[in-house]
């Protein structure tokens, strides 16, 4: 109240500049109110442009990229990827694969099979995981060969885990020539295709 009085009894002049003063204020007040948001708007779709037209960029690249990928996919198709894999779609049956194999593995190099059983299966993208746990006994040169047979045969077999534990007393000092066994244990896994095989 006592500025508005002050006001009044400034000049005329004074108070005309004090009020357009006042006028612009209110005005550019009013202007930043209404362009703010509409620069944030703009920014906001220009933003959005330049992501789609990356994004367009990329899925052209992708486009005129296929044949050649396609090419490349029946060349893998040629190969017959398929041997890799376990023959069996079913968990059960895959699993059961995997057992015959590992059996015949620590068997065929001179190994004792303890027990074998199967793991849970997992998905894996496309594929379903088939793991199992194996126990055996075998010295140090058959479990070389069983790993070396497990890595290296058709379809793919994969040790995830390997516990190896001596079997002697400590101190124990064989004869040469001779390898004392020792307990094994590993998780072994291969991948099966669903919805294919048996």
């Amino acid at each position: 109240m006592s500025l508005l009085r002050e006001i009044m009894g400034w000049p005329a002049a004074k108070r005309r500049k004090a009020a357009i003063g006042m006028a612009a204020g209110v005005a550019a007040l009013l202007l930043a109110m209404l362009a703010l948001p509409l620069w944030f708007a703009h920014q906001h779709y220009d933003d959005a442009l330049e992501d789609i037209d990356k994004r367009l960029v990329r899925y052209e690249r992708l486009a005129a990229a296929r044949l050649q990928l396609e090419q490349k996919l029946e060349g893998v198709r040629a190969m017959g990827s398929r041997k890799y894999f376990l023959k069996a779609s079913a968990a059960s049956l895959s699993a059961a694969e995997v057992q015959d194999r590992v059996r015949q593995f620590i068997e065929s190099a001179g190994g004792r099979v303890i027990s074998v059983q199967m793991g849970t299966p997992r998905d894996e993208g496309k594929f379903k995981q088939v793991p199992v746990t194996v126990q055996a006994n075998a010295n140090i040169m058959v479990t070389r060969r069983i790993l070396h047979a497990l890595e290296t045969n058709q379809p793919y077999l994969f040790v995830d885990s390997l516990v190896v534990r001596a079997q002697v007393p400590p101190g124990y000092k064989p004869p040469p020539g001779f390898e004392p066994e020792m307990f094994i244990q590993f998780e072994v896994s291969g991948y099966a295709i669903p919805g294919s095989g048996t």
